[in-house]
């Protein structure tokens, strides 16, 4: 990425209220000291420009490139479009986190913003086709296959006895119907797409309080939102923008998106397993067995981790790079803690009471810690994490 391109970054970031005038300012210098080195022609430095100029120049830029994203009609220029963006993204994260620990965390989410389709209006000269699909009396047991392009999955809850299905469609194809695909039977209710190009497809789903056997939410640039959903398997898949799960039990919840944030809020799931690239996971009032949590160039926090049903273990997974990890557990009762750390040029802070640390290497500005509670084995209940990252500080308080 040119210096150019990193500075419209910053600066984009600066209008968006996505880092202060003083966080842009140091960016901004150290890029331009950077510049300063790479310059061999021996050239007489000109007078560096005022940051209002910047801002200025940054802005018609911005304008310039939005008005370009704009043409990118058909499906597989969008997906060039917003691609190349995010690797960009992924690009400046990397080079800025190794200027300012963290800084990546308000990098994400300027990116899932900014790609953000609507933002774009970029199927906005379609007429928009409105459906809906409806399930009365469903049964227990079934699965829930849902499949959106370019548009949001919205789930909720409602008291009425059927499954409600509302769907967006903008397309410029007339006919609807060669471009949805719904179909149920005892076993399952399901939405699904053909594969046409310069289309938008968004979902609102409204279903009863009943246990799924299986739910699967699938879009690609728009955002996954659920409510109060109960499964045995829960898949929530996407890109470039977020997924957010609120009151979801299951007893497996795997979520995969990229360049958009991962937020659980009061999850119920044995084992939990996250995945996203640029961006940040946010994991809070959970019950659970086994959490995995992968992501770079975005921070991990985790709060209030309490045993799924009777496992008397809590294990966590956590990975990430140019970011920090912090755990707090708010843990009020007598568990054991065995703790593995290790990160590069920053710092491991473990503050659990009695923890006996059993290995400690600090070498070539890497950091790994190993530590556990005194009489580990011999509690109960048990918390196991692995945290990992680079370039990022680790936090575990008890």
């Amino acid at each position: 990425m040119s210096v150019g391109e990193e500075k419209i970054f910053i600066l984009r970031m600066l209008e968006e209220g996505k880092i202060s005038s003083d966080e842009a300012a140091r960016l901004l210098e150290a890029i331009g000291t950077e510049e300063k080195k790479s310059d061999t022609t021996g050239a007489k430095k000109q007078k560096k420009p005022s940051f209002n100029d910047e801002v200025s120049k940054v802005k018609e830029r911005l304008n310039d490139w939005k008005k370009e994203f704009k043409k990118s009609y058909n499906q597989k220029d969008f997906d060039r479009a917003v691609e190349e963006f995010t690797n960009r993204a992924e690009k400046i994260g990397k080079n800025l986190a190794h200027t300012t620990i963290g800084f990546a965390d308000k990098l994400v989410d300027f990116v899932g913003s900014f790609v953000d389709t609507s933002s774009f209006n970029v199927f906005g000269k379609y007429k928009a086709v409105n459906k809906t699909f409806n399930v009365d009396a469903p049964k227990e047991g079934l699965n829930l296959d849902i499949e959106a392009i370019n548009g949001h999955i919205l789930v909720k809850k409602h008291m009425q006895d059927c499954i409600l299905i509302r769907t967006i469609v903008k397309s410029a194809q007339d006919d609807v119907e060669e471009i949805l695909n719904f179909s149920h039977d005892e076993e399952s209710v399901a939405v699904k797409y053909n594969k046409i190009s310069n289309t938008s497809i968004s979902h609102e789903v409204f279903l009863p309080n009943i246990k799924f056997k299986n739910i699967r939410l699938v879009t690609k640039n728009g955002k996954i939102y659920v409510e109060d959903s109960l499964s045995e398997n829960f898949e929530a898949v996407t890109g470039n923008s977020n997924v957010d799960l609120m009151g979801v039990a299951s007893e497996s919840i795997n979520v995969v998106t990229k360049n958009g944030r991962i937020n659980f809020r009061y999850i119920i799931g044995r084992d939990i397993n996250v995945n996203t690239n640029n961006s940040v996971i946010e994991i809070k009032q959970v019950k659970t067995a086994n959490i995995n949590a992968f992501t770079r160039n975005g921070r991990i926090l985790v709060e209030n981790v309490h045993n799924y049903r009777d496992e008397s273990d809590i294990n966590m997974n956590l990975t990430t790079a140019y970011a920090g990890i912090k755990v707090n557990m708010n843990d009020m009762e007598d568990k054991g803690y065995r703790i593995k750390g290790e990160t590069t040029n920053a710092e491991i802070n473990l503050l659990i009471p009695e923890i006996t640390y059993n290995n400690i290497s600090n070498q070539m500005n890497k950091k790994f810690v190993e530590a556990q509670s005194s009489g580990y084995d011999g509690y109960e209940n048990k918390v196991n994490i692995t945290a990992h990252t680079v370039s990022g500080h680790i936090e575990i308080v008890k």
